[in-house]
């Protein structure tokens, strides 16, 4: 704090650094945190002089440094978009996933207080050449879902369905579970089951169909997602089949008579039987 009251925001820098944590070469949550709190303390919440402390922090060398300067340039986007907007594609795109996280909350945050502004910025991050930017767009839209309203969910469900399909691993494990599941599911209930059963037949995005369903959330709208689960049980593919197994179980934890009644009835179903001989003995 001593260094921000005397304006040397390298010694602050250096400061911070010195406390970092050896599992991700940044200061832990708690401390990136307390950061922040001083720099909006010292400086003002909303002011020219916080934002300009925020860009110096982001485009320093310091990873940490760049994730606590990442917060006051997300609040007040408006102030420079095109520079808020290239500080955070650079960071989402960083070598370190802890600056990726930081820079996709930071878009999110964005989404949710600037939409119009910032849409254009989320179809072309859809479509980078870099997995890491494709990511961190499909994950900030999911969680930003829940702030969203309808119109602008519909939008947003229509920039994320080429990555359903999307061959990068980095963007397939977030994209089916996290970014449609936990996201825009929990969000959009009713719109989401219907953009799902739209999806393409590419094995990739049956599979990220499969993943949606596999988290706690579906089971909560089970009777808006079983004609999907029926569908994916026909599929003989093996990558997709064995995201069908992983739902069906984990659904079973949370609405067991459903989904066991589903399974029953597919035993002498000659297209879904391989569901029933891989579930029934463990539900």
């Amino acid at each position: 704090m001593r260094a921000l009251k005397r304006g040397e925001l390298a010694e602050a820098i250096a400061a911070l650094d010195g406390e970092k944590a050896s599992h991700a070469g940044t200061p832990r949550q708690a401390v990136m945190l307390e950061a922040v709190k001083m720099l909006e303390g010292h400086f003002g919440a909303g002011t020219g002089a916080l934002y300009e402390a925020g860009r110096t922090f982001a485009r320093s060398e310091s990873e940490g440094a760049q994730e606590v300067g990442l917060v006051p340039l997300g609040r007040p986007f408006a102030h420079n978009p095109e520079e808020v907007t290239e500080t955070m594609l650079a960071l989402a795109d960083s070598g370190n996933w802890e600056v990726r996280e930081w820079a996709a909350s930071t878009l999110r945050r964005v989404i949710g207080e600037n939409f119009d502004s910032i849409f254009e910025t989320v179809e072309a991050w859809a479509e980078h050449g870099s997995p890491n930017v494709r990511r961190a767009a499909a994950v900030a839209s999911g969680s930003a879902a829940g702030g969203c309203t309808e119109e602008q969910c519909r939008r947003l469900l229509q920039v994320m369905t080429p990555l359903l399909e999307d061959g990068d691993p980095y963007v397939r494990k977030n994209m089916g579970a996290f970014a449609v599941g936990d996201g825009f599911l929990r969000a959009q209930p009713e719109m989401t089951p219907a953009w799902l059963g739209r999806a393409g037949s590419h094995p990739r995005a049956q599979w990220n169909v499969a993943m949606a369903l596999w988290v706690a959330e579906a089971a909560k709208h089970f009777g808006l997602l079983g004609d999907l689960l029926v569908k994916l049980a026909a599929e003989d593919r093996r990558v997709v089949r064995r995201a069908v197994y992983r739902a069906v179980l984990n659904l079973a934890k949370r609405v067991p008579e459903e989904v066991a009644l589903l399974v029953e009835r597919w035993k002498d179903d000659p297209a879904r039987r391989h569901v029933y001989d891989h579930v029934a003995g463990r539900l």
